[in-house]
């Protein structure tokens, strides 16, 4: 009978343990990620990932010529993200987390050309990326019971991005004229159009889905209150679903190439670029039907359709916040 009374005595203590340990709490959270796999990046307006230095030494004959190259590579994955997580223990050991995350990438350097004649930068073009995007996150959450203040987990779960784009700001200042008749301008004869352009472009993404996974701890301060700080891997491939011009501002110059005098100059703005350069549609196959630049039959009427590229949002980050039970 004493056994009886002692077992039942254990049991109602484990219940009533295991009763606490069960429903929602709110996770204010924020943290900061670092790249974990790099890759190159697409090219932008068909001009590959890349820093290409060109020196020129010397006129004429005597002039010499020596180009270095390198290969543009790294992850949006790398910077700062906020987030609101709710979240419903069902028993000691296992719980379900849904995360609302705003995600905000450091700049990364898509594109570098630079010209230097004898001294003297002739061409700079720059263009640089960053990401923002909101996602949803649930995730199982595997407990390891604990009656201490300090309590191990780990979670694995899936990223769904709703929200959110690519903006790449491209600056050039070109005195060679290679930019302006790279893009159709046509320059009279003996002379060149020098550029000095702003431009921003936003590309959309398609739908996707990703993958998450962390370890981390809880450390109770309160009877509903705890901190918490975890180690979290991400891994989310975007492409693109379609690319908008939302910025074109700058000055074409038309420069005699005899004396380098400027001889008539007009404004670049938005409003006076083709529906092609404005839009463009993302496939991940294109054919001759599309409109594709550069192609027989091409309309700059009409937006245009290019292949889909991918970049990576994923890397390793910490976060860190507080647990508050409900």
């Amino acid at each position: 009978m004493k056994k009886l009374i002692l077992s039942a005595i254990l049991l109602s203590a484990a219940l009533g343990a295991f009763a606490q340990e069960k429903g929602f709490y709110i996770k204010p959270t924020g943290g900061y990620f670092i790249k974990v796999t790099p890759v190159e990046f697409p090219s932008i307006n068909g001009q590959l990932a890349r820093d290409k230095t060109t020196t020129i030494t010397g006129t004429g004959a005597n002039s010499s010529i020596t180009t270095s190259e390198t290969a543009l590579t790294g992850s949006f994955g790398q910077g700062f993200r906020a987030g609101l997580v709710g979240g419903y223990q069902f028993n000691r050991i296992v719980g379900l987390e849904l995360g609302v995350n705003y995600f905000n990438s450091a700049e990364q350097d898509m594109m570098k050309q630079t010209v230097i004649n004898n001294g003297m930068t002739v061409l700079n073009v720059h263009a640089i990326g960053k990401v923002r995007a909101f996602d949803l996150a649930p995730a199982l959450v595997f407990r390891i019971p604990n009656t201490g203040k300090f309590q191990p987990y780990s979670k694995i779960g899936v990223i769904v991005p709703f929200s959110g784009y690519l903006q790449i700001n491209t600056s050039v200042n070109d005195q060679t004229g290679q930019v302006a008749a790279s893009q159709g301008i046509v320059s009279p004869a003996g002379t060149r159009t020098n550029l000095v352009l702003e431009r921003e472009e936003r590309i959309n993404p398609k739908a996707t889905i990703g993958f998450q996974s962390a370890l981390g701890f809880d450390y109770k301060v309160g009877n509903k209150i705890n901190l918490f700080a975890e180690l979290e891997y991400r891994n989310v491939s975007v492409g693109g679903k379609d690319k908008e011009l939302e910025k074109y501002d700058g000055t074409a110059t038309v420069v005699v190439n005899a004396t380098n005098t400027a001889v008539g100059s007009r404004q670049l703005r938005l409003e006076e670029q083709s529906a092609g350069d404005k839009k463009v549609n993302y496939h991940k196959t294109i054919n001759s039907s599309m409109n594709v630049k550069g192609s027989a039959g091409y309309d700059p009427g009409r937006p245009s359709d290019d292949l889909r590229s991918y970049i990576n949002i994923g890397g390793l980050g910490l976060n860190a916040g507080i647990k508050i039970g409900l």
